[in-house]
């Protein structure tokens, strides 16, 4: 809680601690503290979920039919390399 009591303290103003009084925020029309609180919190929140999300991995299950297919749709070989890869495979 010292952590928020930190933010509620630098970012002075209405919002989650009450700030209120003489200062910078004091005469923000818009309760500038308490969304430059929101942005923090949001960002923090951001920056967490994204390094906790796993990456989107290929499982390797990919018959080599398939890997053919796929290189010949890319445009990596053409049709006879394609149709000749494909009966050494049979």
């Amino acid at each position: 809680m010292e952590f928020l009591g930190a933010i509620g303290s630098w970012c002075g103003g209405p919002g989650f601690f009450q700030g209120g009084g003489p200062g910078f925020n004091s005469w923000m029309p818009f309760h500038f503290g308490g969304i430059l609180q929101l942005v923090i919190i949001g960002l923090i929140i951001y920056f967490v979920a994204r390094m906790l999300r796993r990456p989107a991995m290929d499982t390797g299950t990919s018959s080599p039919q398939d890997v053919l297919k796929r290189r010949y749709a890319a445009g990596e070989i053409d049709k006879e390399t394609y149709n000749q890869m494909k009966d050494d495979l049979r």
